[in-house]
């Protein structure tokens, strides 16, 4: 630590400390960037419960494979956006173990949302390519739908660790595909080199499927559909009328893909 609001690594990088409270490890320039309002958007979804019955789920997970015998997990969200997700499976972990939790994402304006949160929880702003962390540190590494680097899992992963990756089902989001592409290509999805490619790169320990529908009222579809990359390709004549039609509620389709060290 080189004052109170900065820390030097052994390579002599420095890294300043954030007046909200997170650390940025970044050793150069990032070009990601979402607006802003995606992360806000994406938080009140969070906050209606939208993911809810999956962060149960993970919750289950996680108590099933850890460790016998341990007393001290250690559990990072790699790409955790503004961070609802880490921060609602905290309030949910069974609170006889301790529980060092730590967000990272790239997207600094998603860590300044998160870092606002009370909980014990360490956001950090840092690259999945590069991440700043010591060989086999963590006992849980989640990837929420979000990108993956395995090779960086696989070395930050404890021997008998677990990769935790949610990917979305053909019917995640399935009303608003439709009206927005309709018959287009975009309007089906698979999620099959994804699955395979994780086979490649993990031993696949179990896969877990959840489905449920959420309602919408009109406070909250405005939300869904700015923190949703399915607008961002769509014309503006399936922009128009995703807005006309009256889309009640919605599919949450996602898989769960447990994995280890091959």
């Amino acid at each position: 630590m080189n004052d109170a609001y900065s820390m030097v690594c052994a390579s002599s990088h420095n890294f300043d400390l954030a007046k909200k409270g997170y650390i940025s490890l970044l050793t150069s320039g990032s070009k990601a960037s979402y607006a802003k309002e995606l992360f806000e958007a994406r938080q009140k979804i969070c906050e209606a419960g939208f993911y809810d019955p999956l962060i149960e789920e993970l919750a289950k997970i996680i108590d099933k494979y850890q460790p016998e015998g341990q007393k001290e997990i250690n559990l990072l969200d790699a790409g955790c956006g503004e961070g609802s997700h880490l921060y609602r499976l905290s309030q949910r972990l069974k609170s006889d173990l301790r529980y060092n939790l730590i967000g990272i994402d790239i997207t600094k304006e998603g860590i300044n949302l998160a870092a606002g949160r009370n909980g014990n929880i360490i956001w950090c702003v840092a690259d999945l390519a590069r991440l700043p962390f010591q060989d086999k540190s963590f006992h849980f590494i989640l990837n929420i739908l979000s990108p993956a680097n395995y090779g960086e899992f696989e070395r930050i992963l404890r021997n008998r660790g677990f990769v935790v990756k949610v990917v979305p089902e053909p019917g995640y989001l399935l009303e608003l595909r439709e009206a927005i592409y309709k018959n287009e290509k975009q309007a089906h999805y698979s999620n099959e080199q994804v699955i395979n490619y994780f086979r490649q790169k993990m031993q696949l320990v179990e896969m877990k499927k959840i489905r449920y529908e959420f309602p919408l009222d009109e406070e909250l579809f405005p939300h869904l559909l700015k923190m949703t990359p399915l607008t961002w390709g769509g014309s503006s004549e399936g922009l128009n009328r995703v807005w006309e039609e009256i889309i009640p509620s919605v599919t949450v389709d996602l898989k769960i893909i447990i994995g280890k060290r091959k």
